[in-house]
């Protein structure tokens, strides 16, 4: 269960990492989280990605797994849980605050 949370907040922030940098997309933050997601568990995991336009400046991205699908014995003694990490991150877009004489 530890290893399904640690790499569930790994897979967010990497993912907040990758979208916050001009010209990303939320699809590409998306991408990025199902990746390292992938390093572990064929399903049972879903991600989220605030939408991202040259005006956004804070993204989130956020990584659910059921433990249901991914863990064998954990589901007998807690049910199905669903584990959620967010990670929240300033974007480095331009927002206009140096002015040129």
């Amino acid at each position: 269960m530890n290893m399904a949370r640690n790499l569930a907040q790994d897979a967010a922030y990497y993912a907040a990492r990758t979208a916050i940098v001009p010209g990303a997309t939320a699809d590409e933050a998306v991408n990025e989280a199902e990746l390292i997601m992938q390093s572990l568990f064929s399903g049972g995991y879903e991600v989220d990605c605030t939408e991202i336009d040259d005006d956004t400046e804070e993204v989130t991205v956020t990584v659910s797994i059921d433990l249901d699908d991914v863990a064998l014995f954990t589901p007998m003694f807690l049910g199905n849980l669903r584990l959620t990490s967010s990670a929240t991150m300033q974007t480095e877009r331009y927002n206009g605050f140096f002015q040129v004489n």
